[in-house]
């Protein structure tokens, strides 16, 4: 089952200057551009960020960032 929400590993991006922007900005199934959303809660310090594909209409990710 996967979670609604993880908190962002930066571990997870490897590889060179190329293959990292195309981890974050492309759809993994279709290759297409996405869409981010992002919710600020100023008083706990998180950003949650949800990447959507227009094409396919899926939610490919839902990330939190924690603001420090």
């Amino acid at each position: 089952m996967d979670a609604e929400y993880k908190f962002e590993c930066y571990e997870e991006y490897i590889g060179g200057k190329d293959d990292v922007i195309k981890k974050i900005d492309q759809c993994s199934t279709c290759g297409t551009k996405l869409i981010f959303g992002h919710l600020p809660d100023y008083k706990n310090l998180l950003i949650q960020e949800t990447a959507r594909c227009v094409e396919c209409g899926q939610i490919i990710r839902r990330v939190i960032y924690v603001l420090n």
